[in-house]
């Protein structure tokens, strides 16, 4: 009997049967995207000042403790919520998950950084998208959202489904903190990918049923870091 061979589909039928928002989904998580994310570590530089973060191993520690302990039990529930609000246009709902996530920075440094990415994304969604209904709702719910929540609204106007959302936002700051430890330590690209591909694992962990954060080293490090005698990175 004659073997058969399968072919595979051809290049536009795998591009077609693509969902229409991925590309979408791409420039948000892009390192392009002018929000100025690259110019924070996040507590990553003053772990390495202080001699906690000095090769590989000890920044994968590191990067995946913050996962654990505050990114995604804390920054990705909010960012959960604020999408269900800004999907149904409720500004009352947005605006109690944004004051909330505030409320939850515990450094000046973390305050400021949240708020300047969430006016840099209110920005660019009232330059490309300045008439649709999630952009106005942003402007009455506040001039200046935390990331999470004006990272929400850019997703809902360009019809990306919640768990898309969440995916995004994850693997933007995993390929942050990576980018910031390669900068940091240094570490050399392999080394840098390397993280990347053992992180990256992180982005099925379910979100918690209610937001929480536990992560006292990296707040009081954030704290130390603004005074900081030399910096690469604003936090």
């Amino acid at each position: 009997m004659a073997s058969t061979i399968e072919v595979p589909p051809s290049g536009h039928a795998v591009v077609n049967a693509l969902p229409e928002w991925l590309p979408a989904l791409l420039q948000l998580a892009s390192p392009a995207l002018p929000i100025g994310a690259f110019s924070y570590s996040q507590g990553l530089e003053a772990a390495c000042e202080h001699r906690l973060v000095t090769d590989e191993a000890s920044a994968l520690a590191w990067i995946d403790a913050q996962w654990r302990q505050s990114f995604a039990v804390r920054e990705l529930p909010a960012l959960d919520q604020a999408w269900v609000a800004a999907a149904a246009q409720d500004e009352d709902a947005l605006r109690r998950v944004d004051r909330a996530f505030v409320a939850s920075r515990d450094s000046a440094e973390a305050r400021a950084e949240t708020l300047q990415v969430g006016a840099a994304l209110q920005r660019w969604l009232s330059t490309l998208h300045a008439d649709s209904a999630a952009a106005s709702l942003g402007l009455r719910a506040g001039p200046r959202l935390s990331a999470p929540a004006a990272f929400a609204l850019c997703c809902v106007v360009q019809a990306l489904p919640r768990e898309a959302a969440v995916f995004g936002w994850g693997f933007a700051w995993i390929e942050n903190q990576m980018q910031a430890a390669v900068k940091l330590v240094p570490l050399g690209q392999s080394a840098g990918q390397r993280l990347l591909f053992a992180l990256r694992a992180r982005l099925r962990d379910p979100l918690p049923q209610q937001p929480w954060s536990f992560a006292p080293l990296a707040s009081i490090l954030s704290m130390r870091h603004e005074r900081q005698y030399t910096r690469l990175f604003r936090s």
